[in-house]
């Protein structure tokens, strides 16, 4: 019989700190662009930051990609973890250009 951990290391992705949950996220993005069955698939990223421990599932079948987000202790995301979120999205999944048409056509 599996000990919970292997099961969660099949399953779940290892990103480790910010950077590490940016490279993950990147390359599930890349991934997606060209394989749509990729895409349609729910992915699980376990992050970690020194004692915290979180569980996320990322859908990325269609934009705005959507996250869920649970920590291991039941404490709620940190600032680092939305920022690192949020700086993928803008940045790399067209969120600043969506922001930037609405703004013009608000004028």
């Amino acid at each position: 019989m599996q000990s919970n951990d292997e099961e969660i290391a099949k399953k779940y992705i290892p990103a480790f700190g910010p950077e590490g949950l940016r490279l993950v996220l990147e390359s599930l993005l890349e991934k997606s662009k060209s394989d749509p069955v990729f895409a349609a698939k729910e992915h699980y990223i376990m992050y970690q930051l020194g004692g915290q421990k979180s569980l996320m599932k990322v859908d990325m079948s269609q934009p705005p990609f959507q996250f869920w987000y649970y920590d291991l202790l039941a404490r709620p995301m940190t600032k680092m973890v939305e920022e690192t979120i949020a700086d993928f999205l803008w940045e790399k999944c067209g969120e600043k250009e969506r922001y930037l048409q609405e703004s013009l056509s608000e004028e």
